[in-house]
């Protein structure tokens, strides 16, 4: 009876053990976006990104919505787009200030690159022949200790 209860007492330590954690997931969330782009239109959906998903992420990351953004492309005509955002509480909808603020930024930003909003809008509408999105997706980065 004395080795039941000492055995009982073991294994209820042991199982109440914790081990130090070896991994942890970081603050914040990206964004990944992942783009089919027909084959041969790489660089066009490329030169169009550098025009309107570029600035858009940059005047959003002078907000403070995120802190910070990505490309990348692999060798099977896919693009991967990224905003990396510091909490859920930045995917939140938009305030009509920051709403006003953003439109503000981007006139002044096409105004110093010389399009108007019909190029812009051009540049834009292009995009559904060049691309298909694949998926939107919440990832979370894993740092191991």
């Amino acid at each position: 009876m004395k080795y039941l209860i000492l055995t009982l007492l073991t294994f209820s330590f042991i199982s109440f053990a914790q081990e130090e954690p070896t991994r942890e997931a970081t603050p914040g969330v990206w964004e990944l976006t992942t783009v089919d782009v027909n084959w041969g239109y790489m660089s066009d959906y490329m030169d169009g990104l550098e025009q309107t998903w570029v600035p858009a992420a940059e005047i959003q990351k002078e907000m403070g919505i995120i802190t910070d953004y990505a490309v990348w492309t692999s060798n099977n005509s896919v693009a991967y787009l990224a905003l990396y955002y510091p909490s859920h509480a930045n995917m939140e909808p938009w305030t009509d200030d920051q709403q006003a603020e953003f439109a503000e930024k981007l006139e002044a930003y096409r105004e110093k690159k010389g399009f108007d909003a019909e190029n812009y809008e051009k540049i834009v509408s292009t995009y559904k022949d060049l691309r298909d999105i694949r998926s939107v997706e919440l990832t979370y980065q894993i740092n191991f200790k």
